[in-house]
């Protein structure tokens, strides 16, 4: 029986193959004529062909390389492009006599539609009189339309739109009358974009398409049935009419279920879900639109939007934190006038949960060409969670409780340059935070804050809290914070009082680092010259500080009180009060931060009552071991006007700094200082070993790395040298090159004989700190020349006016040429 069969068949199909080869050249011929009435555009092919295996059981007519141009006829654009064409018959209708086309694929092709500027598309292809007499040997009853690695393209130059997709496996049915057209389609297709302006939507998107649609050719009207459209888990569906007699009149409604946030924001621009996309939920999603009214140039349709969530969750997978049971309610219109002015976003009754801690809000936006903004916010939040869910760039890690409340009402512009404080309100406060940042190399810990949002200021009603090792407490006003958040270059000001138990300038100096990568991780002190000082040009500061200790190297110091103020990255202050040392010390003065790698401070110090001991410890003897801290015993009160310049790792250019010191020691002691043990011709070296001194007055000043001191008086406890005189120079590549002067017997002559200009004994100290010699002079040292540019030092013990001036010395130095400044190797320098 099996082989019955098998032979019946293949007799059959020897026939039909039989029959094609005689009658092919017939159903070609036929089917070419049926083309040319029906279209009004040629179709080209490189060849046809007859097949009964390629569409069995159906007979097929195949056009290989197909090309269509469109309808508009300066159009260069090809309407369809394809490898393969083929076109199906029923064996039944041949049997009969009758030709007529069942089945169309096109495999591995291209469908490009468009309309130009004016409107006119490329794809009115059907001759106005398709419907052929029934009794005709051709004609189309498309009962499946199949599009197999097809792209199809729309493009509308007048509205700015563009939809490209490809179908892998498009399935329809088309039938076609001279007054309809009914399309029923199904299957898969990928969305290459959805472009609307400049806006993509859809972008690389899998949809599941089920589609019914009737086009009514006399009424020209298309109407869409109940058809619905796939976007993973999610169902859009979709129904309505579109008139398109004149301009397009669209009476659509749209709905969604089964959907979530990803379905819906996959839907939208990048632009607006670029910081959203990774976000993911669960719950109850929905949302349903109307569109309604002409589309034209001159109009928009009426669009309504009403969307939510019950009960919905919200999650990032990468930040393993949720919010949990949101509720909302939202709706979108464009307004009675469909126009962007009459535009109105809502968002309300918002409700939800992060981590167990409640948050409400309501949010009303319109008016969207210049948008007006009504929002209420109350929230509480642990503040590692809600950072870990919205990650902020600037934020590196976080932990703590907050609670805000807040209120915006009024058009945007006015919110970011300057709202008024019924338009701006609201209050935050802060509970055992801390904050890592990416800019900072210390975290701020324990913060307590209370802040009110007044307007474009925040009162700071109370702050405390430690950066590092330093401490804060305090209150002010910060100004301009609306101005400065949203607009780049404005000021962001800070007026406050602030009190602290420790501040620790071996952090604070070199704390803010911009695009230090890592720099935030470790702990403790920065290191000097690991950064440099960097102050934000856009803060402006006015702060009253007191501190109960300060730490910087070396001081400690204790009681500060002063007024610090920055303004266009110039620190100054009117005065700052310091005991460190043993004494009191003041400055006033600025410090220029413009250029990182060039600071300038321009410095006037006093100190009272000073240890010269404590002194020269604190400041590292300065930078030398000719005369340290173990020589010096003494209280010093001095006064010191400066100009000193450094570089980017706050190292002093010691090149270029200037200063002029007046000075006074009282009760000065000199300890086993090794060029006194050379004159030993005036004294014993026991009594040399501690030299005591009586009031000492001088005026020093520094230029172009050296030390002058002008000559001067020291009453000792000497009687072989009771009165000393001294004057030199100390370089800062410690170059001695100092002149000493003692009377001869001064204790043999009366008072009134030891005069300046009596017989003197004359030692020159000359070499380094290391190798230095202590020679007899023969002829009286020039004192050191004025300062360039500054008052003659005068001497402690003038010359008589009869005395001629000496000579200027030929070791005076000349005021420096201007150069770029350079650090010395090796060189450290303060005073």
């Amino acid at each position: 029986m099996l082989k019955i069969s098998f032979a019946t068949l293949l007799f059959l199909l020897s026939a039909a193959a039989l029959g094609l080869w005689l009658g092919q050249d017939r159903l070609i011929g036929l089917f070419v004529a049926a083309l040319n009435q029906k279209l009004a555009v040629p179709v080209r092919a490189s060849r046809l062909e007859v097949s009964v295996l390629d569409q069995f059981p159906r007979l097929s007519v195949t056009l290989h390389d197909v090309v269509m141009n469109g309808s508009q006829p300066h159009d260069t654009t090809r309407l369809l492009r394809g490898r393969r064409l083929f076109c199906a018959f029923d064996a039944t209708d041949l049997l009969a006599g009758r030709y007529r086309v069942r089945a169309l694929t096109l495999t591995d092709g291209e469908v490009n539609v468009r309309r130009d500027a004016r409107g006119e598309g490329n794809y009115h292809i059907l001759r106005p009189d398709t419907t052929a007499p029934a009794d005709a040997p051709f004609g189309l009853e498309l009962e499946d339309i199949r599009l197999e690695r097809v792209r199809v393209s729309y493009a509308d130059a007048a509205r700015r739109q563009f939809f490209a997709l490809h179908t892998p496996g498009l399935r329809a049915a088309v039938d076609v009358t001279d007054s309809r057209i009914d399309v029923a389609a199904g299957g898969t297709a990928q969305t290459e974009t959805i472009r609307l302006g400049t806006d993509d939507y859809f972008r690389a998107k899998d949809l599941r398409l089920r589609v019914s649609l009737t086009i009514d050719r006399v009424g020209q009207q298309l109407t869409i049935r109940p058809s619905e459209i796939g976007v993973g888990a999610a169902a859009y569906s979709v129904a309505g009419t579109i008139g398109y007699a004149g301009a397009p009149q669209l009476n659509l409604t749209a709905a969604a279920r089964q959907t979530d946030a990803q379905a819906l924001l996959a839907l939208l621009p990048a632009r607006f879900t670029k910081r959203l996309a990774g976000y993911r939920s669960r719950g109850a999603v929905y949302f349903d639109a109307t569109v309604r009214g002409e589309w034209s140039g001159a109009r928009n349709p009426a669009v309504q939007v009403r969307f939510g969530c019950r009960e919905a969750s919200f999650f990032h997978p990468d930040y393993r934190q949720a919010i949990d049971h949101v509720t909302l309610k939202g709706s979108f219109s464009n307004g009675a006038r469909q126009t962007a002015a009459s535009t109105e976003l809502r968002l309300e009754q918002v409700r939800g949960q992060l981590a167990g801690r409640p948050f409400s809000a309501e949010l009303r936006l319109r008016h969207f060409p210049e948008p007006t903004l009504d929002l209420r916010l109350q929230a509480e939040f642990d503040v590692a969670r809600a950072v870990r869910f919205f990650p902020v760039a600037a934020i590196r890690a976080a932990r703590g409780e907050a609670r805000l409340r807040l209120e915006l009402h009024g058009p945007l512009r006015a919110l970011r340059r300057q709202p008024t404080a019924r338009q701006a309100r609201g209050a935050l406060e802060l509970r055992g935070v801390t904050l890592r940042l990416r800019d900072f190399r210390q975290p701020f810990t324990g913060v307590q804050a209370s802040l009110e949002l007044q307007g474009p200021d925040v009162a700071i009603r109370s702050f405390r809290g430690r950066l590092g090792n330093s401490d804060f407490q305090g209150r002010g006003t910060l100004g301009n914070v609306a101005g400065w958040a949203s607009r780049s270059g404005q000021p962001l000001r800070l007026e406050a009082s602030l009190t602290s138990r420790l501040l620790d300038f071996n952090q604070l100096l070199y704390v803010y680092q911009p695009g230090a990568a890592g720099a935030a991780a470790g702990g403790g002190a920065a290191r000097p010259g690991s950064g440099g000082l960097h102050v934000p040009p856009d803060l402006v500061l006015a702060v009253q500080a007191q501190a109960r200790q300060v730490r910087f190297r070396r001081l400690r110091g204790r009681a500060l009180q002063g007024t610090l103020r920055l303004q266009n990255q110039v620190f100054s202050s009117p005065g700052l009060a310091l005991t460190a040392a043993g004494g009191q010390l003041r400055v006033h003065g600025t410090v220029d931060a413009r250029q990182p790698n060039l600071l300038k401070a321009s410095t006037v110090a006093s100190c009272r009552q000073l240890p010269l001991d404590s002194l020269f410890y604190v400041f590292e003897d300065f930078g030398q071991q000719f005369l340290t801290g173990r020589h010096l015993r003494g209280r010093l009160t001095a006064t010191a006007e400066s100009d000193t310049y450094f570089d980017g790792q706050l190292s002093p250019l010691t090149d270029r700094l200037e200063a002029q010191v007046q000075a006074t020691v009282r009760q000065g002691e000199l300890l086993n200082f090794e060029p006194m043990q050379k004159l030993s011709l005036v004294a014993d070296r026991a009594t040399l070993r501690h030299l005591r001194f009586a009031e000492l007055h001088n005026s020093f000043y520094i230029q172009s790395r050296t030390v002058y001191v002008p000559q001067m008086e020291i009453r000792s406890n000497v009687r072989a040298a009771a009165l000393l005189r001294v004057t030199g120079t100390h370089t800062f590549d410690q170059q001695l090159d100092y002149h000493v002067q003692i009377p001869l017997l001064p204790g043999l002559l009366p008072r009134a004989a030891a005069r300046a200009d009596g017989p003197m004994l004359r030692l020159a100290i000359q070499g380094t700190e290391s190798n230095f010699t202590v020679r007899y002079e023969t002829a009286a040292p020039a004192r050191p020349a004025p300062r360039p540019g500054r008052a003659p030092v005068p001497s402690a013990s003038p010359a008589p006016a009869a005395v001629r001036p000496p000579a200027r010395p030929s070791w005076e130095v000349k005021k420096p040429v201007p150069k770029p400044a350079e650090p010395q190797p090796g060189d450290y320098f303060e005073f």
